[in-house]
């Protein structure tokens, strides 16, 4: 199967593209119901979670050639998650005419999608054991590891890497500082100190 699939192939669907959408842009909030998912042709998306006492997580990443935003379509109505662009992106809404339609009509796209949903799965349910058996200074360690490996080219902020590692921004910060003075970060480690 192809690494991607262009959204320009599917059928049941009204395509509408975006031109670039700016950092800090919000493409959709948390709690608002979904109509629509998206492939991005460029850029990165970040998810983030908000919870009752206005803590804020970083969930999950998607870059170029991903789709992202269909689980809540096809799953559930409200988004659980807003998503905020990260690097400037230039995104492809798509709007299915009916759901069971758009998975008949594009059975190759519906079994990417499947694929990716259950790989995010695994991935969570990873992330969520770690977090109950890993030391903070672990989390950190790997999301610092995990981050700049699969995005070398976003500057992460101490307030993500504590939100992607599940901790306060201040351990982020302290874990990453020692991590410094011990010259144990990776080469490639670069840090933004604003969002």
């Amino acid at each position: 199967m192809e690494r991607h699939i262009n959204p320009i192939t599917l059928n049941a669907c009204k395509l509408i593209p975006f031109h670039t959408l700016s950092k800090g842009m919000i493409i959709y909030e948390q709690g608002e119901t979904a109509q629509e998912f998206y492939f991005i042709h460029k850029g990165l998306i970040g998810l983030y979670h908000t919870l009752d006492n206005g803590k804020e997580s970083l969930v999950r990443l998607y870059k170029e050639n991903e789709y992202f935003g269909y689980r809540t379509l096809f799953g559930d109505s409200q988004y659980h998650c807003s998503a905020k662009v990260l690097v400037d992106a230039e995104i492809t809404r798509i709007k299915p005419t009916s759901v069971n339609r758009f998975f008949f009509e594009n059975p190759k796209v519906s079994k990417r999608l499947l694929q990716t949903l259950a790989n995010e799965l695994r991935e969570a349910e990873q992330r969520l054991a770690k977090s109950s058996y890993l030391k903070t200074s672990d989390r950190v360690i790997q999301s610092i590891d995990f981050l700049t490996k699969n995005y070398p080219y976003y500057n992460w902020t101490y307030r993500e890497i504590g939100e992607f590692a599940g901790c306060e921004t201040e351990t982020a910060i302290r874990i990453t500082n020692e991590l410094k003075r011990k010259s144990a970060l990776p080469l490639s480690f670069t840090l933004s100190k604003s969002k």
